[in-house]
């Protein structure tokens, strides 16, 4: 019976479009409307290495911090580069010069548009490179390690653990609204999930009911349990196919993180899955025809992601109303989405809104059970 739902979903000809072309196009609108951020904005810097020597490769790789996207371009395709909004160039012979204690002059060009705080930002990251750089090499140069194989030895005491670490949390009663993709992936792939595995499930189960099906199927040598708990693994398996999907194109169209939690992410989506498969079964057996299945679920699955935060940050909203929304699974799956992606929480973060989830599925597949058995 599962595998039926599974076969008459994948037959529908608008299935493809509705459950994942538009989904992903929908990701995409949404996220340049929110201004495309995931995480921190970065620093835009691009760098010509004239010198190719160890010391300039090492000082490169220092630059590269988690808050710069570093661009390496060749001195001779320098010319090629189209979009150069900051230009740092490393000169001819700079390993050999500052190994021999000449001092070397680094040039940054930024171009007129370039925004100056980021440009100032960059300037505090070449700093910061270049005192680290020096350091190493001090610290080399006193422990008779500059002969020999000075780059293996350089990258050694680069790779160690830092002695001082500085960790940055939210202070205060603040609430850190999340943008761009970081919103619009776990928002419509939240919103989409819920209105397709209900909109599909109700009219088919709606089908069924008014061509007989149903009737037929509670003639067979099966319990009403196994005819509703294949009804349920049907939306499981069409939901669960539908989020695996939209997840990976999160991941790997809009390289968005969905945060260092595998464990805590599987339990968000099955407990949400479930969540909904229960509801889409709860409507099937409750509305009479497809026709009412189409609208109400349509409708109670645009209210639901309004409410819960799939449109728009809940954190931008009343707190009361932040509150009043978690009648509803999308708030609690939008709550432990923004955890895992936004604040890079761990799986302690999702146990308590997985677990209304799971509440919520058993609530919804018990009703459904229940009014499934009056037809």
């Amino acid at each position: 019976m599962a595998l039926n739902d599974v076969r008459l979903t994948a037959r529908d000809r608008w299935s493809f479009f509705w459950m994942l072309l538009m989904p992903v196009a929908m990701m995409w609108f949404f996220g340049q409307m929110g201004g495309q951020d995931n995480g921190p904005p970065k620093i835009t810097l691009t760098v010509v290495d004239r010198d190719g020597g160890w010391l300039a490769r090492a000082f490169v790789h220092e630059l590269a911090t988690e808050s710069v996207e570093l661009k390496e371009v060749l001195p001779a395709d320098l010319e090629k580069t189209e979009k150069k909004v900051r230009t740092l160039v490393l000169p001819a012979g700079f390993t050999k010069n500052v190994l021999a204690g000449r001092q070397q002059k680094l040039r940054l060009d930024k171009d007129e548009d370039a925004a100056k705080e980021f440009s100032r930002a960059a300037e505090v990251q070449i700093v910061r490179a270049i005192a680290r750089t020096l350091a190493l090499l001090v610290e080399m140069k006193d422990a008779g390690t500059l002969d020999g194989a000075p780059a293996a030895e350089f990258a050694r005491l680069e790779a160690r653990p830092p002695l001082v670490r500085l960790e940055v949390t939210t202070a205060g009663r603040g609430h850190a609204v999340p943008t761009g993709l970081a919103q619009s992936v776990p928002g419509i792939l939240t919103m989409l999930v819920l209105m397709m595995t209900v909109i599909y499930g109700g009219v088919f189960l709606t089908l069924e009911k008014r061509d007989g099906m149903l009737r037929r199927q509670s003639g067979l040598p099966v319990s009403r349990a196994d005819i509703f708990t294949g009804k349920l693994c049907g939306r499981l398996m069409v939901g669960a196919f539908q989020t695996v999907v939209l997840l990976l194109a999160g991941r790997f169209i809009f390289h968005v993180s969905f945060g260092s939690s595998p464990a805590g992410l599987a339990l968000l989506l099955g407990s949400y899955i479930f969540a909904v498969a229960g509801l889409a079964t709860l409507f099937g057996a409750v509305l009479k025809t497809p026709e009412q299945a189409s609208a109400i679920g349509w409708i109670a699955s645009m209210v639901m992601a309004a409410m819960g935060g799939c449109w728009w940050p809940s954190e931008i909203v009343p707190r009361w109303l932040w509150h009043a929304a978690h009648i509803f699974p999308t708030a609690w799956a939008m709550d432990a989405f923004h955890a895992l992606i936004s604040f890079g929480k761990g799986v302690e973060a999702v146990a308590l809104p997985a677990a209304v989830l799971f509440g919520f599925g058993l609530v919804f597949s018990a009703l459904g059970a229940h009014y499934l058995k009056a037809v």
